[in-house]
């Protein structure tokens, strides 16, 4: 054997995700807490708790009673929506498969792990208790049994079904493999998932199981000689041990080969170095005795599968019942393969604080291992009073410890546990870890982000972000790049969703309180919106420069190309904030303004988004050729530049918002002035251009009238008749521009209709452009009839979209503003990505330093399904009604004989279902149907209206009401 760090590297497997719900512990966190403080989570059940779950008096006066148990809470509770299970199948499911189900996607989603894309070959391994359920609730109701039909509640409660089920609703494809050997099940599970990681069956596995004792709230009955305790109290390794205590819980971990969480990134939580399983034999007293060679010889193996020394291990996690013959058998194993070590090992038994979870113990107990080498802490053995004679011998390699404790190694080798497991008929399993290797990463600088969080409905998203708000605040430490990292790459993504953008941990956390819910699109198509002047300001590309070098790139050579054309950087207006003012000046503000427009839409494009239009106001519709490919970015920059200087040299004037609608304005327009709108932005915002004595009276006039107005700060009419000359000069700068089909569609400001791509824009299309009124809310509505657009202002303000609000048509559709003049691109791309639109967020962050961070599961909605008793499930329950509304009227009788049956064919929906509601038009599929009860609702229908129903012809279209037809036409 050999303990060098690295050796056997290629076999070991890494955990990278845990999961559990224990008595005492509704997750991780809560159970190494109680580990850690000693706390004996067993419940003392009072006579009035016991007499009100049903336990007879007459049990209760008996003196063997024990009124003890480990107690699970919420095992009648349950998402079934969300892994899209129909309520009635949820009522008939073992408890069991529900919560392991549960806490498998908890498991994956801790090691960021489920995300959006294709987790490759993901193998299962797991079993379950005894099926008290089945027994005491399904198969007392012969009812139900008939109507659902016995393959139905065999498939919803047999073990043959748990792992595939889960492998089936989580969509994974590897090795789904049931595993049922008592008490050492679980952690049988987690060897035989190690084995599939090196045979390359999986690439990733999760491993556990479930006990649920049932019912919750009841005791036992103590029997001399037997494992039971009769005091209520687990003490394993004590002098005083008398029995063990029954407990529930389940437990699941994600494992991984070490070498490939490296390469992937992955938070690895502990090594398993190696692993053995085998079985006593007939080398005992009896088959549910334990066997001392057995015991020894599993561990020797699992020793030597994982070339460590028995003496290198620091804290050893034994099967440990707190039976006299068990805790003997097991102590006289490992002295023999551990030889004398004077006290080197430290003890332990999970049993002591949560009791015996059955299925799920060797899971539990693993998990509390993977959790001690994590935090290098050692947890004490709960409730030792006295130990046994065996560990105060001096000699002894083991020793226990009564309170938690550092976890040091003094010759600096690595931590080392080791953990046992023994099964009701002689399966014996142990397990050898190895703490993970510390990331020799640095520390995550902190630095702004966006954290984004989602869910199926809106009431679990906003259950959600509030636990995640409560993590982050307990938690200041996390990063927050880490934070959004996991958030972004490392979850998977629901319709309901939020994103916040924020300097840090605590202002995230604070954001995410209240912050506003979109749901998202599916296949959003998204609109850029491309401002005109008016929209820049100093230093407006400043900040994407710095983060983007592909956009850094388009500014620099966009700049280079424009400075011989304007003997100015640009650079100086874009990035170093415009110390000389140059701005103002029309001539160099439009090229500026498009060149940014151009750079932050190619940026976009690295990110991802692809806009299906683009839409540009005024000058920003040179912006959207060039990103269209019409416009190449010479011949852009050229043609913008050459009419901003023709602008610049036309005769003074200026523009005037006016807060009306058009005609109330060409109303006040009607005279010799010469004045012309020059954009209807809005239903009450119009731009009026013209000359400035014009101006003067027509403001004069809107005052009488009371219409708000305002003046902008320009000293030329764009969009007016005194813009002829430089439109008849411009046309013909452009006429020497090679014209070429665009690969976008683009909404022209000129029409208010789309120029498809593929197209050549119009001859003159330029100059009539610069000459004819911007009809921007023309183009919204055109914009927003696409169906799923999203509007998204490609610049460095928002005027734009808070027009397109205005605009009664564009109400319903998403807007989000992209502001990177301000550092909110950020806080733009969360809120494009709530309305639907999927990023790449590597190309987002830009390779800033960041890591998967831990954080809290999604929380599962707490819904009840449980079967009551078969009295309780006697007494009339209220039916829903049908809804009606998707009926056609009754015009005849033969209509009134399609409703009746129309009607019938719901109840038998709603029956086998358990939904509350079925229409006309509902899909059984959509309701969470399957095959199975497709055939078996079909038969009930052949049954209740005595005619045959051939399943071909209506599994295309299965709805009542085509059901319905059938039934009356044959």
């Amino acid at each position: 054997m050999t303990d060098e760090p690295g050796d056997g590297l290629r076999q070991d497997i890494a955990i990278v995700g845990m999961a559990g719900r224990f008595p005492g512990a509704a997750d991780l966190d809560e159970y190494w807490n109680g580990l850690l403080a000693g706390r004996v989570a067993v419940a003392r059940l009072s006579r009035e708790e016991l007499l009100a779950a049903g336990v007879p008096a007459a049990d209760l006066d008996d003196p063997a009673y024990v009124p003890a148990r480990g107690l699970l809470a919420g095992t009648d509770l349950f998402d079934a929506g969300f892994f899209g299970i129909p309520p009635r199948e949820a009522d008939l499911m073992d408890p069991q498969h529900r919560l392991l189900l549960e806490t498998a996607w908890e498991a994956l989603e801790s090691g960021g792990l489920i995300t959006d894309r294709p987790p490759g070959r993901v193998g299962v391994f797991a079993g379950s208790g005894f099926n008290y359920y089945l027994q005491q609730q399904v198969l007392a109701d012969p009812e139900l049994l008939a109507e659902q039909g016995l393959l139905s509640v065999v498939l919803a409660n047999e073990k043959d079904h748990l792992a595939a089920r889960i492998a089936y609703r989580l969509g994974l494809n590897g090795p789904a493999i049931g595993v049922q050997t008592a008490c050492s099940t679980s952690l049988v599970a987690v060897h035989l998932a190690c084995q599939s990681l090196r045979t390359g069956d999986s690439v990733l596995a999760l491993a556990g199981g479930v006990d649920l004792e049932f019912p919750q709230r009841a005791g036992y009955r103590y029997e001399p000689k037997g494992i039971m305790s009769p005091d209520g109290a687990c003490r394993p390794f004590d002098a005083a041990a008398n029995g063990t205590v029954p407990g529930s819980g389940v437990g699941m971990v994600v494992l991984k080969r070490a070498a490939d969480a490296r390469r992937d990134g992955d938070r690895v939580l502990a090594l398993i170095s190696g692993s053995a399983v085998n079985n006593d034999g007939a080398a005992k007293v009896g088959y549910t005795a334990p066997g001392v060679a057995g015991q020894v010889d599993v561990l020797a193996r699992a020793y030597a599968a994982a070339r460590v020394d028995p003496s290198t291990i620091g804290y050893l996690e034994a099967h440990g019942t707190a039976t006299e013959v068990g805790d003997a058998i097991e102590l006289a194993a490992l002295r023999e393969v551990f030889g004398d070590g004077r006290g080197a090992c430290s003890l332990g038994s999970v049993k002591a604080n949560i009791g015996h979870l059955s299925a799920a113990a060797g899971v539990a107990g693993l998990i509390k291992a993977a959790l001690a080498l994590h935090h290098r802490r050692i947890p004490p053995l709960a409730g030792l009073d006295r130990p046994r004679a065996e560990l105060t011998d001096p000699g002894s390699p083991f020793t226990v410890d009564t309170v938690a404790r550092e976890w040091t190694v003094p010759d600096g080798r690595p931590r080392r546990a080791a953990v046992s497991s023994f099964g009701l008929g002689g399966t014996n399993v142990h397990v050898v870890l190895t703490e993970a290797p510390a990331d020799p990463a640095p520390p995550t600088p902190t630095a702004p982000d966006v954290v984004l969080v989602s869910a199926p409905t809106e009431p679990a998203l906003c259950s959600a972000a509030q636990r995640l708000a409560r993590h982050l605040t307990d938690h200041p430490g996390l990063p927050l790049p880490d934070v959004a990292l996991t958030t972004q790459r490392h979850r998977r993504h629901f319709a309901h969703r939020i994103a916040v953008a924020a300097p840090d941990t605590a202002e995230a956390a604070r954001a995410l309180t209240g912050a506003p819910v979109r749901t998202a699109q599916r296949r959003p198509e998204v609109v850029f919106l491309l401002p005109g002047q008016g929209a820049e300001a100093p230093g407006m590309a400043a900040w994407a420069y710095r983060r983007y070098p592909s956009f850094a790139a388009d500014i620099d050579r966009g700049s280079e190309l424009a400075r011989p054309l304007l003997g100015v950087d640009l650079r100086e207006l874009l990035v170093d904030r415009d110390p000389q003012g140059l701005i103002h000046r029309t001539d160099l503000t439009q090229p500026a303004l498009v060149l940014h427009e151009y750079a932050l839409g190619r940026l976009l494009g690295t990110f991802g988004v692809r806009p299906a239009a683009l839409l540009g106001h005024s000058v920003g519709e040179y912006a959207a050729a060039g990103l269209a490919g019409e416009l190449g970015p010479a011949d852009m920059l050229r043609l913008v530049a050459e009419r901003g200087a023709l602008m610049r040299r036309a005769p003074e004037g200026g523009m005037l918002v006016v807060l009306a609608a058009p005609a109330a304005v060409r109303a006040e327009l009607a005279g010799p002035d010469e004045l012309d709108i020059a954009a209807v932005n809005a239903p009450e915002v119009v731009v009026v251009s013209g000359p400035a004595d014009a101006l003067t009276r027509l403001r004069a006039r809107l005052d009488t009238a009371g219409i708000q107005h305002r003046l902008l700060p320009t000293e030329r009419a764009f969009h007016s008749r005194m813009m002829a000359g430089a439109a008849a000069a411009l046309d013909a700068v452009a006429a020497t521009v090679e014209a070429k089909p665009g690969a976008v569609d683009v909404i022209s400001t000129v029409s208010g209709r789309v120029l498809p791509a593929g197209g050549l824009r119009p001859a003159g299309y330029w100059a009539e452009q610069l000459r004819s009124p911007v009809r921007y809310q023309d183009a919204v509505v055109t914009a927003a009839a696409r169906g799923r657009a999203v509007l998204v202002e490609v610049g460095p303000g928002s005027g734009l979209i808070g027009s397109a609000r205005q605009i009664p048509e564009a109400r319903q559709t998403p807007v989000v503003a992209l502001q990177p003049r301000r550092g909110d691109l950020l806080s733009g791309l969360g809120a494009l990505w709530a309305s639907g639109v999927e990023l790449d967020w590597a190309a987002v962050r830009a390779g800033a330093p960041a890591v998967r961070a831990p954080l809290p599961a999604r929380p599962f909605a707490a819904e009840r399904h449980w079967l009551d008793t078969p009295a309780a499930r006697d007494a009339p329950a209220p039916v829903a009604p049908v809804p009606v509304a998707d009926l056609a009227p009754v015009a005849d009788p033969a209509a009134d004989d399609e409703e009746r049956t129309v009607r019938q064919i719901a109840e038998i929906w709603r029956s086998l279902l358990g939904v509350p509601t079925v229409g006309a038009d509902s899909d059984f599929f959509t309701l969470g149907g399957e095959s199975l009860l497709f055939i078996r609702m079909i038969a009930q229908v052949q049954r209740r209206f005595g005619v045959p129903v051939r399943i071909a012809e209506l599994a295309a279209a299965p709805t009542p009401r085509a059901i319905a037809a059938h039934v009356i036409g044959g």
